[in-house]
């Protein structure tokens, strides 16, 4: 039998829990750095509003800020990453039980059994995007 297996990735992730974790980023452009005096100073994620001024990940703070010099940084904070990644991935768990984490933001999912019309799948992924 086919397998369909959905790849589920929160695409700027990071990004994406510091504004909620502080709405007021959603309206600037913002980005997630290591901190530049530890040698870290690298663009880890950013949201929308830094991705028009072409900001990139992995790419140092300084350049960034050329790009945008309006640019808000903050510092990670990985245990509210691991929490809502948790999170996500217990959404995915309303879809199947086979689920398989893949890094922090990427998981994994066998929907096989979920449907026996393959046209079904693209609504399964839409309901999906729609609770992450």
């Amino acid at each position: 039998m086919d397998r369909t297996i959905l790849h589920c990735d929160c695409n700027g992730f990071y990004a994406s829990v510091e504004c909620i974790l502080s709405p007021e980023l959603k309206n600037v452009p913002m980005a997630v750095c290591g901190n530049p005096e530890n040698r870290h100073g690298i663009i880890l994620a950013k949201n929308e509003l830094a991705k028009k001024y072409n900001v990139q990940t992995a790419e140092t703070i300084w350049e960034a800020k050329k790009k945008c010099p309006d640019l808000v940084l903050v510092p990670p904070h990985h245990d509210e990453y691991k929490k809502y990644s948790r999170i996500v991935n217990q959404i995915y768990e309303r879809y199947t039980d086979k689920v398989e984490p893949f890094g922090i933001d990427e998981s994994w999912l066998d929907v096989t059994e979920k449907s026996t019309e393959p046209m079904q799948y693209p609504l399964v992924q839409q309901s999906i995007i729609a609770l992450v």
